[in-house]
């Protein structure tokens, strides 16, 4: 073959090559105008982005975000529904129960009524699996729940931060105008005020591409002429018309983030007559104030108020507060506006650990030290911290975020970076992080060894007068905290303490307080110490836990029993309590 046959079969061959990709660029889907008119306009399905983007979808439906709000299916419902599949709670025998028709919830009630209701949507996936049942053209969240890391039915009671009720439907909410908006891409609830019903949609259930993305119409049919995909490739071309989070200024990028993971309200607080009718209005990109305003201790909704939901410090105590905590730490509010520490400074949607989206170097102290470079050395570390580099005294995270934010059964750690302040505990009952971790000690003996380590920073700390401070911090806040306190201080205790110093305590505490979730913790360390014991239900009301807690007694010397009960009823006298009454 001549050179001249070659160069006209490599014309004809891409002649040919270019005829059928125009012809498939001809026959390319119609996305523009996709739900015209309506809030989720242009916003397109997580499988219309697969077509190009296989590698970011795969990588998207192993999170939990992409399961978080899902048609019940026998591909998505993880609860009992065959075996350990029945619940009696406050007078009502549940069982659940699965046939031809789907799953389903069956309640006798305390007078014999009986009721049926279909399970239409699951709700999370990773630590709790909620349901949605329908009721005239309603969805409701139903109070009964799955807790998936001790595989049993519970009451919602026994997540949420609410004291022992009478009420077995406490924890029935309405879907349409409460989870819908963070749990699913473009909320639209249509609600009607007249009728007080609403007519939901959204553009996709569950956290999908669309949430981070924005609309991505224009942007798939200017992907579908493959000479325009080719120049992207090699970053030429023109704009793509779709939001990339790691593309746009940081603080931009992170309300992407803070739409769901910082509480908010309306701004003006009237807007929501428009967000429960029109829909939701923010689109990945947007200025979140524009139609948002995040909410702290002092913010009020009507004859609603937050102020249980913060430290006394204003530090946020429940998660989904994170844009708060993040937006006032000292990394964020010094740094440069538009380039600064954000979300995706130690997260990634499409990589790492799926608890938490986190790889596992961001795990470490370089999530710090990739800005903090002089801590980089191990000598550095050491010096700065007072503890061996490789002790948990000298990880930024155990210091400078501990863990004192509450969510979905288990502590996380703040978003509201500081520096560790013990004093600050016995002035304002804000959490210290050297108590975290120094379970066996005191809140006096932390003030005073942070001013003999630390003699600059902490010159005028003081310790306290107060005798209650001179008790191990973590007993003393099982009993005189709060319900939030109670229950940190438990769990503290299971992850740095150990069977001699806390199961007394923990009993105690699971056979006093009057908060599920306290109880909750409490049965975790005794179960984690003595798992040969059958483990203690925190759901029981005082009268059904006393047989459990009289056989648990005789695990433990009398003497020690007794003292136990002294000490804690001292410290629950002084106690003041808080009415916190907190759902997720």
């Amino acid at each position: 073959m001549t050179n001249s046959d070659v160069l006209r079969s490599i014309a004809i061959t891409a002649a040919a090559v270019s005829v059928v990709a125009f012809a498939v660029f001809g026959m390319r889907g119609k996305y523009v105008g996709t739900r015209e008119g309506r809030a989720d306009e242009n916003y397109l399905q997580s499988t219309d982005c697969r077509v190009c983007h296989e590698e970011h979808y795969t990588s998207w439906r192993r999170t939990h975000h992409s399961r978080m709000t899902q048609e019940a299916g026998g591909e998505t419902v993880q609860g009992d529904f065959e075996k350990e599949n029945t619940l009696e709670y406050l007078g009502v025998k549940a069982k659940m129960t699965r046939d031809a028709n789907g799953f389903h919830f069956e309640l006798t009630n305390p007078d014999g009524s009986r009721e049926k209701h279909k399970i239409e949507r699951t709700i999370g996936s990773r630590r709790i699996e909620q349901y949605l049942i329908k009721n005239n053209g309603q969805y409701y969240r139903f109070p009964i729940a799955y807790d998936l890391m001790n595989r049993r039915w519970m009451s919602l009671n026994g997540s949420f931060f609410y004291p022992d009720s009478n009420n077995f439907d406490q924890h029935l909410a309405q879907w349409d105008v409460n989870c819908v908006f963070c749990h699913n891409v473009k909320a639209q609830p249509n609600f009607d005020f007249r009728t007080r019903l609403a007519n939901t949609e959204v553009s996709e259930l569950g956290i999908a591409c669309g949430a981070c993305h924005a609309q991505g119409a224009e942007h798939a049919e200017l992907a579908a002429n493959p000479l325009r995909r080719n120049l992207w490739r090699f970053g030429r071309g023109d704009e793509k018309k779709i939001i990339d989070p790691l593309g746009i200024d940081t603080d931009r990028s992170m309300m992407i983030c803070g739409h769901c993971h910082g509480q908010r309200m309306p701004e003006p607080q009237t807007r929501i007559r428009e967000i429960l009718t029109k829909g939701d209005p923010f689109d990945a990109g947007d200025d979140l104030s524009k139609y948002y305003k995040p909410i702290h201790a002092d913010s009020n909704l009507g004859e609603m108020t937050f102020e249980a939901r913060f430290w006394p410090d204003g530090s946020p105590r429940l998660t989904a507060y994170e844009y708060q905590g993040l937006k006032a730490s000292p990394c964020f509010t010094k740094g440069k506006a538009g380039a600064r520490i954000n979300c995706l400074s130690c997260h990634t949607m499409h990589g790492g650990d799926v608890k938490g989206q986190i790889t596992d170097d961001m795990r470490t102290n370089l999530a710090c030290t990739q800005c903090h470079t002089e801590y980089q050395a191990p000598e550095a570390v050491t010096k700065h911290t007072k503890h061996d580099a490789d002790s948990a005294g000298s990880s930024c995270y155990a210091c400078h975020m501990p863990k004192v934010v509450y969510g979905v059964q288990t502590f996380h750690p703040t978003h509201q970076i500081s520096v560790p302040r013990p004093e600050m505990t016995a002035d304002k009952g804000v959490p210290n992080a050297c108590s975290q971790c120094h379970v066996d000690m005191s809140l006096n003996w932390a003030i005073n060894s942070s001013k003999e380590m630390w003699p600059e920073y902490f010159k005028d700390a003081k310790p306290s007068t107060l005798s209650e401070f001179d008790r191990p911090e973590t007993i003393r806040g099982l009993f005189a905290g709060d319900a939030l306190t109670r229950a940190m201080m438990a769990d503290a205790l299971l992850r740095h303490g150990n069977s001699d110093l806390a199961a007394a305590f923990l009993l105690e505490a699971y056979s006093t307080d009057n908060y599920p979730i306290v109880r909750y913790f409490a049965a975790n360390g005794l179960s984690a110490w003595f798992p040969a014991v059958k483990r203690p239900d925190y759901l029981l009301f005082a009268d059904e836990r006393k047989p459990v807690v009289d056989e648990w007694r005789r695990r433990f010397d009398g003497d020690r029993v007794r003292e136990t009960e002294r000490a804690a009823a001292a410290l629950r006298a002084i106690r003041k309590e808080v009415d916190l009454e907190v759902g997720e």
